[in-house]
């Protein structure tokens, strides 16, 4: 919800591409291409690469069901730094993320909201966020998104555990509020 002393701020959302990802994470469609030879499937699976997932702790693989509704405000972007975050959109229906580049090797402790973008991601894809990267949840656009996530338990731990919505610097979660920080949120346009 806005208040009279925030702003909000109206992103276009654009189609995600490998190139527009590329600041962000990767992008992960249904194109493989081939890295490896390994001889038990040769000329049935063209065998692709790592694509460079990481965490550190245990992992865990969860689902979550995101639901449609009125373009929302984000208000939250959150970022880790020992995990490549995976989003992976089940079935037909595309989904969109608001982002912002990773900053930490450059010292920033806050996202660059003038670097922030909000992007489409067709129905089976999926997203590896790089270490890093600025985010909030996916955002269904018009049918439900159901979604494997790929995490660290330490990251599911601390968001699960944190007892409101509230700004977080536990385990490997950094959360801050866009509204508190910056006096604005961020809407996607689409």
């Amino acid at each position: 919800m806005t208040t009279s002393s925030e702003s909000v701020v109206d992103l276009p959302v654009v189609d995600a591409t490998s190139e527009n990802v590329a600041p962000f994470g990767v992008l992960i469609t249904d194109e493989v291409r081939p890295d490896l030879d390994i001889p038990y499937y040769r000329g049935r699976v063209v065998e692709g690469g790592d694509v460079g997932f990481r965490y550190r702790g245990r992992a865990s693989l969860r689902t979550a069901k995101v639901l449609p509704g009125d373009a929302p405000e984000v208000a939250w972007l959150e970022r880790h730094l020992a995990l490549t975050q995976l989003f992976i959109g089940r079935g037909s229906s595309p989904f969109v993320m608001v982002l912002a580049p990773p900053n930490h090797d450059a010292g920033g402790n806050l996202p660059d909201l003038a670097a922030a973008s909000a992007l489409r991601f067709p129905g089976g894809s999926a997203l590896m966020l790089h270490l890093g990267t600025w985010h909030d949840f996916p955002i269904a656009v018009s049918e439900p998104v159901a979604l494997l996530i790929l995490n660290s338990e330490e990251v599911v731990d601390a968001l699960h555990t944190a007892g409101r919505p509230r700004e977080l610097d536990e385990g490997d979660v950094f959360k801050v509020s866009l509204p508190d920080r910056f006096g604005v949120t961020l809407c996607p346009r689409w």
